[in-house]
C-alpha cells in the first residue's frame, strides 16, 4: 500500500526548552467504557436481564449468596449465550487492536493492519476449503468435524503469514516493505483460490462462506472460548511486552540496534505473534476488519506514539469497540442478526478515508 502523503508513525520529542503537557492517563476511562459496554451487552437482548438481577446472577455464579437469583430462562441466556459471547469479543477485539498497533509501529505506517500481511485472506482460504470439503471431511473426522473450519482457518492464517515473511527476506535480513508486498501477493493468491472454490460450492456452502467471511460472534460458546483463549492471551502478552522495543524502533532500525534492540529478532517475534493472534481470532469469529486499523490510529492521534500506553489502551478500546459492535449487530435488526464484520467496516471505512486525506498523522 502506498503511503504517499501520510507521515509515517514516528517518535515525537520535545525541543530544547519546550514543556510537554502531561500525558493523558487512559486506563480509567477506557476501563470504565469496557465495563459499561460489557454490562450493556449482557443485559440487552430478546430476554431482558435487569442490572440488579445481572449482578446477583454473576455473584451467585461465583458462589456468593445474594438472594437475587435469576429466572431459569435469564440464567440460561446469560451464562450460556451472552457471557461467552462477551468474553470472546473482549479477547478478539483486544488482540486485533494490539496487533494493529504493533504492526503500524513495525512498518512505520499508520495505515497498516494485520490483513495486509495476508493473514486474514489465508484464514479465509483455509475456512472456505474446509466448508467446500465438508462432505469428505465428515466421513473422516466424525465428532471433530465441528472443529474443521476454525482449525483450517488458523492453519491458513499461520501459513500465509509465514509465507509472506519468508518472501520478505532478502540478503539475510527482513525488509518490512518486501513483507507488505509479499502480503499483498499472498492475499491476491488466496482470494483467487477462494474464487475458484466458490465456483464448485453448493448453495448452502455459499451461504456459510458469505456469513463466515463477514465475521460474527454468534458461534461463541464456552468450548470456542476455551479453544481460542490460550493463543489469544499468549499473543496479547507477547505483543504487550515489546512496548519498549517498539519505542526504540521508532527512532530508526540503526538507532534501535545501537540501543540494544535485535531488530531482526524483533521483526520475527512481532510478525509471528500477530499471526498467532489474528489466526486464532479469525478461526473463532471469521474475518472482522478495520478494528486493527481504526483503534490504534485514533489512539495514536489522541495519546501520541508511546507504546507503553498505546498498546494497553488499544487492547481496552478494541475490546470495547468489538463488544459494542456485536451488541448493535444482534439488536439493530432483531430477530435477524447483522454480520459484525460489516458494522466494523462501516465504522472503519470513513476513518480510513479520513486518515488518507489527513496530512501529518503521527
Amino acid at each position: 500500500m502506498s503511503a504517499s502523503g501520510i507521515a509515517p508513525v514516528s517518535a515525537a520529542y520535545p525541543g530544547r526548552g519546550e514543556v510537554q503537557p502531561p500525558a493523558p492517563r487512559p486506563w480509567m476511562p477506557l476501563g470504565l467504557l469496557l465495563v459499561g459496554v460489557a454490562l450493556a451487552s449482557l443485559a440487552v437482548g430478546a430476554v431482558h436481564v435487569p442490572p440488579v438481577a445481572l449482578l446477583g446472577g454473576v455473584l451467585e455464579a461465583l458462589g456468593l449468596e445474594t438472594g437475587r437469583q435469576l429466572a431459569p430462562a435469564q440464567e440460561a441466556v446469560l451464562l450460556s449465550i451472552r457471557l461467552p459471547r462477551v468474553v470472546l469479543g473482549v479477547l478478539v477485539g483486544a488482540v486485533l487492536a494490539t496487533c494493529g498497533a504493533a504492526l503500524q509501529a513495525l512498518f512505520r505506517n499508520p495505515l497498516v493492519e494485520p490483513g495486509l500481511l495476508g493473514t486474514s485472506s489465508g484464514a479465509a482460504l483455509g475456512a472456505v476449503s474446509a466448508i467446500v470439503l465438508d462432505v469428505a471431511l465428515s466421513a473422516r473426522l466424525g465428532s471433530l468435524r465441528v472443529l474443521a473450519v476454525p482449525c483450517a482457518a488458523f492453519v491458513g492464517a499461520l501459513g500465509a503469514t509465514l509465507l509472506a515473511q519468508r518472501l520478505g527476506r532478502g540478503d539475510g535480513r527482513t525488509e518490512t516493505a518486501r513483507i507488505l508486498l509479499a502480503g499483498v501477493a499472498v492475499s491476491a493468491g488466496a482470494s483467487a483460490g477462494i474464487g475458484l472454490l466458490t465456483q464448485v460450492a453448493t448453495d448452502a456452502q455459499l451461504r456459510s462462506i458469505t456469513f463466515w467471511s463477514w465475521g460474527s460472534l454468534g458461534g461463541a460458546s464456552w468450548d470456542v472460548v476455551g479453544a481460542a483463549a490460550v493463543p489469544l492471551c499468549v499473543a496479547l502478552v507477547l505483543l504487550l511486552r515489546e512496548a519498549r522495543s517498539l519505542n526504540l524502533l521508532l527512532l530508526g532500525e540503526r538507532e534501535a540496534w545501537h540501543l540494544g534492540v535485535d531488530v531482526e529478532r524483533l521483526k520475527r517475534r512481532l510478525v509471528l505473534a500477530a499471526a498467532l493472534g489474528v489466526g486464532a481470532a479469525v478461526s473463532a469469529t471469521g474475518i472482522i476488519g478495520f478494528v486493527g486499523l481504526l483503534v490504534p490510529a485514533l489512539l495514536r492521534l489522541a495519546m501520541g506514539p508511546d507504546h507503553r500506553r498505546l498498546l494497553g489502551a488499544s487492547a481496552l478500546l478494541g475490546a470495547a469497540l468489538l463488544v459494542a459492535a456485536d451488541l448493535l449487530a444482534r439488536t439493530a435488526a432483531a430477530p435477524a442478526e447483522l454480520p459484525v464484520g460489516a458494522l466494523t467496516s462501516v465504522l472503519g471505512v470513513p476513518v480510513f478515508i479520513g486518515l488518507l486525506a489527513r496530512r501529518g498523522v503521527t
